[in-house]
């Protein structure tokens, strides 16, 4: 379950920037996940409720935003949805794409006191 060491690193970034701000409570964690990035956001949302226990981050609300995947083809220049890598062009069917979203997690905005 690599979820539960990306929850621990997202909860280290998130009190040590609100700590940098000298914040007391984390209240709400928004983060944005790829359909492509190969997290399940329920296993993340278990692995951010356990890493954040004992934290200024604890019993924060967490909001899983998911970015849909977003390719280029390579041959016609066509931007379209995927919803995996072996999705071709819808105009020309080349399967050469370069994905330009949905791989990626971002920490989108935290709130806190």
């Amino acid at each position: 379950m690599h979820e539960l060491s990306i929850s621990l690193k997202t909860i280290d970034l998130v009190v040590e920037q609100a700590q940098k701000h000298h914040y007391r409570k984390v209240t709400k964690i928004t983060l944005s996940v790829g359909v492509l990035s190969c997290i399940e956001p329920e296993a993340l949302r278990t692995g951010l409720e356990m890493a954040s226990r004992e934290t200024i981050a604890q019993d924060a609300e967490v909001v899983i935003e998911t970015l849909p995947a977003i390719a280029v083809c390579q041959g016609c220049r066509h931007q379209f949805a995927i919803e995996n890598y072996q999705d071709s062009c819808p105009q020309c069917h080349s399967y050469q794409l370069t994905v330009q979203q949905g791989e990626e997690l971002q920490v989108k905005h935290i709130e806190v006191e």
